[in-house]
């Protein structure tokens, strides 16, 4: 009797797989409202494959992404044997947990590897940010209708080319417009934009020099210098060089020489990437000075904080697209980002930008003739145009400087453009991506 009661009782148990930073911050979401439960649905247990938020949002972490992060055709081909060995734990973490439903977030090259055995299991798989298919090898949608129960897109276009190949799939919203949501809110309710509070600081702080640690802060929450910091600049370059190390290395360095480049007076602020920390940034510039790729006075004007991109993006952004953010800095502002989901971040909240990329030459040479697109930036793509300038592979300082000088002479195209985009991401009846993710899950599992 008291067995067959624990087994009537137990919790339902969801196990949730991302493979970088974007889906451990999105499956947070959904992590915390399948723990906490409401009124309406029973709280789960959940185990994931994640990150920091993840499993501050109260899943039971068995793996960091930060071990399993490698980006690049190339990169993936040198590291055959450890993907290998990560597939084989996943698979014992999966078989150990015995989840009721598998979720699985974005990382298709591995995701959909676990997928296809996880249905020889007899494991329920949903799949949350759904593989880009329409962008190159096709050939995965016959494994996905096989293997995938329930498919979450979240650009507009999917559902009706998933659609065309015989996949259904549900529209939740884009994430991202969640997470900025969310953050506008956080930041109204604190204060943490409002320029009076930045004076404020400023009269108190005014006299005192900044140091390298302030400069390379941790945690932009504990430096009660941000404010200040970011409303005494004149010329604002903001830098997104990438999440992943690899991405920064080659960035970085030209992304600081070309600001600089642009305006030798400007302050270089740059969004520190989540499990990346303040040491790896310093070492990346400290080397580009003895390289000679950037001097001590470009050293000098960088600034790293962590835990603060959207916080900047305010600042910076078009307060008549974000709402009622008071900042000096708002149109005073440039940003140079690396492809991907920064430039969709970096176009929701207003600040004008040019995107860079450059990766392995093998890596290079496959993918032009492998993806089937005209272009990289997701903001170009769901717009079908070429809102944003892209430079691809070449992006010397004196190329991504020109870049900077064209962009702040003609800014008002690209917010028109901005707009459109935050129209066509919104979901009509206000609800949020991980909202209409967690249903789905909990209709499944009854």
């Amino acid at each position: 009797m008291e067995d067959s009661m624990t087994t009537e009782s137990r919790k339902k148990k969801v196990f949730v797989m991302a493979g970088e930073a974007s889906g451990d911050l999105h499956g947070s979401h959904v992590v915390r409202r399948l723990v906490l439960g409401s009124k309406e649905i029973d709280a789960c247990e959940v185990v994931c494959w994640g990150g920091d938020m993840m499993a501050e949002a109260g899943g039971k972490l068995l793996s960091h992404y930060k071990e399993r992060s490698i980006m690049g055709l190339w990169e993936v081909i040198r590291n055959l044997r450890k993907i290998s060995q990560f597939l084989d734990q996943a698979k014992i973490d999966i078989l150990a947990e015995k989840p009721d439903l598998l979720l699985l977030i974005d990382n298709p090259g591995f995701n959909l590897r676990i997928a296809d055995w996880a249905k020889s299991q007899g494991i329920t798989v949903h799949y949350y940010i759904a593989p880009k298919a329409w962008a190159w090898n096709t050939g995965r949608i016959k494994t996905m209708r096989r293997v995938i129960e329930k498919l979450y897109v979240i650009f507009p276009f999917e559902v009706s080319f998933f659609a065309k190949h015989q996949m259904l799939a549900e529209y939740v919203g884009n994430p991202i417009l969640e997470e900025i949501d969310r953050s506008l809110q956080r930041f109204h309710d604190q204060k943490a934009w409002d320029v009076d509070l930045a004076e404020e600081l400023m009269d108190v702080k005014a006299s005192e020099p900044i140091s390298l640690e302030e400069r390379f802060s941790e945690d932009v929450t504990e430096n009660i210098r941000f404010g200040e910091t970011l409303n005494k600049m004149g010329r604002v370059i903001l830098l997104m060089p990438g999440s992943r190390k690899n991405e920064v290395k080659s960035l970085l360095p030209n992304f600081v020489a070309a600001a600089r480049k642009f305006d030798n007076q400007a302050m270089c602020v740059v969004a520190g990437a989540p499990g990346l920390d303040a040491a790896f940034y310093q070492e990346i510039l400290a080397e580009s000075v003895l390289g000679g790729l950037i001097s001590q006075a470009d050293f000098d004007s960088v600034k790293v904080y962590f835990g603060a991109t959207y916080h900047l993006l305010m600042q910076l952004g078009d307060g008549e697209l974000i709402g009622p953010i008071k900042s000096r800095l708002q149109k005073r502002g440039l940003a140079l980002v690396a492809s991907g989901t920064a430039t969709l971040e970096t176009a929701l909240l207003g600040v004008p930008q040019v995107v860079a990329y450059r990766v392995n030459g093998f890596t290079y040479f496959m993918a032009k003739r492998l993806v089937n697109l005209r272009w990289v930036s997701l903001v170009n793509i769901l717009l079908n145009r070429g809102l944003l300038e892209e430079h691809l592979q070449d992006v010397s300082p004196e190329r991504l400087s020109m870049a900077l000088t064209q962009l702040s002479e003609n800014q008002s195209n690209m917010q028109a453009g901005y707009q459109e985009l935050r129209d066509l991401l919104a979901m009509p009846n206000g609800s949020s991506a991980s909202d209409v993710v967690v249903r789905g899950i909990l209709r499944q599992m009854r």
